[in-house]
């Protein structure tokens, strides 16, 4: 989009929270939602269930349908199955939901699924249950073959469910959009709501006929399509999910790879540019601030984004130092090229990541990190990997450092971050005395550890005239009803 031209869709100027911003999204969006209530995303197929009950229609005039299955399991499998009967489709679903539908992920990609499935993300029960922020339950399905879109904020996740949708219609694959839970689907802010004429214009009908987007697609369909394709169809019906033997199962398996997976990023990357020219609001695969002197760099997933651009911010102030953060906005398929263009020739890299998988030689986004980087090294020597960069080991390989934290919601004050960043530049050790070249490269942030980093600083970051308050209960819904009253005043 243009500087200084107002957009076409700019969005009405609401006061709401994360739950409420998408689900008044995918009531627009969709056709239908199956869904099982589970904290934190439970208000969101509260307020789905009200739209129906309300005889409210979508942005296209139809009516929705709202079904409360029996449980997460069932709720997954019925959105797949109502996805493949030609309608848009939604659930929600957070933490142990997830990994109780877990089984259901994996053949929906093969029925050519286009379903979004928003998550509120809660860490997993392990010790002990928390029904708080955790990236542990994304985690756990990161390699079903679905998509997966990250967003720092509510206004990310309401776009992102949008841009998302239009990218599985495409590519004919289902997604999970994510947001934090607690700390984005329960937040209250002001945000910009997405209109209904711009879903009816970026999206168009469930019911229009396109143009195959790919020669798979014409193969499969002809050269036009509808636009969510009717796999359950009792006047054309197809062979979905058979039974395949040694013969033809692997083939199956393989045509995905370059029939339909490798179009997603690519399709991705104009649904961000054409979501950016009608409302002004551009994402692309990575979202980058303050990265271009930098010689550090964050990486991180979800609403930390903000907490360590903040801390940024403090530190080029008072230090006079360039800090970079880079969000991952779309984590499956993994944006591989992106992520080399953004910490190419960078110095440092701390990833911090909502979740500690000790057993695993690192955490997942560290893993997939080390992978883009360690293939553009090798396209230093030769031409190992088509399509992404090359990166001299020598000169603009960055060191790589990985941290734990706000496991649960821990809290993740400014001087987590900044001992993280302090550590990374050799000024500080963990808590056990070791420093960075000393054989240790991971942390923890926000707990008394052996591992742990603390700064002495200890700043607000937050914003001017603002406060922070923090309210204490042991269960119950009127202590949220109480916050989110008092937070008005």
């Amino acid at each position: 989009m243009k500087n200084n031209v107002k957009p076409k869709y700019p969005g009405k100027r609401v006061t709401t929270n994360g739950n409420s911003l998408v689900c008044e999204t995918e009531q627009l969006i969709c056709d239908a939602g199956v869904f099982f209530p589970i904290t934190p995303s439970t208000e969101m197929g509260e307020l789905f269930q009200n739209a129906y009950a309300k005889g409210q229609l979508n942005a296209f005039g139809r009516s929705l349908t709202a079904i409360e299955a029996e449980g997460e399991h069932a709720a997954q499998g019925g959105a797949i199955a109502m996805s493949v009967t030609g309608k848009r489709t939604v659930n929600f679903t957070s933490g142990q939901g997830i990994v109780y539908a877990v089984e259901q992920y994996y053949h929906a990609p093969g029925k050519l699924s286009t379903m979004v499935l928003e998550v509120g993300a809660r860490a997993l029960t392990k010790h002990a249950l928390n029904v708080h922020c955790g990236h542990d339950d994304v985690f756990a399905a990161l390699d079903t073959g679905w998509i997966i879109t990250f967003a720092k904020d509510a206004q990310q996740a309401a776009d992102q469910a949008i841009i998302l949708r239009k990218v599985t219609e495409l590519s004919l694959n289902p997604g999970m959009n994510v947001q934090d839970g607690f700390l984005t689907t329960h937040l209250e802010r002001t945000f910009k709501k997405p209109e209904a004429a711009l879903i009816r214009e970026f999206l168009g009908d469930a019911n229009d006929e396109i143009n195959c987007p790919t020669e798979a697609q014409k193969i499969l369909f002809g050269p036009k399509r509808k636009r969510v394709p009717a796999g359950i169809d009792l006047k054309n019906p197809i062979l979905l999910g058979p039974v395949q033997n040694q013969e033809h199962y692997m083939n199956g398996i393989a045509a995905r790879r370059n029939n339909f997976s490798e179009d997603i990023l690519p399709f991705f990357e104009n649904a961000c540019k054409e979501y950016a020219e009608l409302t002004g609001r551009y994402y692309g695969l990575v979202t980058q601030y303050n990265c271009e002197k930098a010689e550090t760099v964050f990486v991180a997933l979800g609403s930390a984004a903000e907490n360590i651009e903040a801390v940024a911010d403090y530190l080029k102030s008072s230090r006079g130092v360039d800090v970079g953060v880079v969000h991952i906005n779309v984590l499956r398929p993994f944006p591989e090229k992106a992520v080399i263009e953004a910490l190419k020739g960078k110095k440092r890299v701390i990833i911090l990541e909502r979740t500690d998988e000790s057993l695993s030689g690192d955490n997942p986004l560290t893993r997939d990190i080390k992978v883009a980087l360690s293939k553009a090294e090798a396209n230093y020597f030769n031409n190992a990997f088509h399509g992404l960069p090359s990166m001299n080991p020598s000169t603009e390989k960055p060191q790589i450092f990985s941290g734990s934290y706000g496991l649960g919601s821990r809290d993740f004050r400014p001087e987590g971050i900044i001992g993280a960043f302090d550590f990374a530049e050799g000024r500080i050790a963990r808590a056990d005395g070791k420093k960075a070249g000393e054989g240790e490269s991971f942390f923890y942030v926000g707990i008394k550890h052996p591992y742990a980093v603390l700064s002495e600083e200890t700043p607000s970051c937050l914003p001017k005239n603002s406060i922070a308050v923090r309210l204490h209960s042991i269960g119950g819904w009127g202590m949220i009803t109480t916050g989110k009253i008092l937070e008005k005043y």
